[in-house]
């Protein structure tokens, strides 16, 4: 089947939409989330990176779609799934400078980062305990 002629310029930027699926997954909070992080980690092709527009977390797989050609155009676009429909080439994050979003690729870079954030935590609740500990001193005073 011929591919059929998509718009965009997805030639020039390798179709880079048509090569990753991104779920958005729950902040890790507990140890449980951790390590679901961990084991996403584990596997090749696929990263997680914390969003930094909107501070979600996301799961990302990188897999080609099956229906790219070697042209990188799609060979369904007349019929093409809406989230690709939607997908609007002229906000195609090949063709714009993006926040700089922080990325975990293996689980050595999350741990380090993790023991980071849990120290983070605890010098915040430390100071959080400290102040309403003052607030209540002066209150009885």
């Amino acid at each position: 089947m011929p591919a059929e002629q998509g718009r965009g310029d997805c030639q020039t930027c390798g179709a880079e939409c048509c090569r990753y699926v991104t779920v958005e997954i729950a902040k890790p909070r507990a140890h449980v989330d951790v390590e679901e992080v961990r084991w996403f980690l584990a596997h090749e092709n696929v990263h997680v990176y914390i969003d930094a527009d909107d501070g979600s977390w996301n799961v990302q797989f990188h897999t080609n779609c099956r229906h790219l050609d070697r042209w990188n155009r799609c060979r369904i676009y007349s019929r093409r799934y809406r989230i690709c429909h939607e997908h609007d080439a002229e906000d195609c994050e090949a063709s714009q400078a993006e926040a700089q979003d922080t990325v975990f690729h293996n689980t050595d870079e999350f741990d380090a980062w993790w023991r980071k954030e849990k120290a983070r935590r605890r010098r915040r609740n430390a100071r959080r305990r400290k102040a309403g500990a003052a607030a209540g001193t002066q209150r009885k005073a």
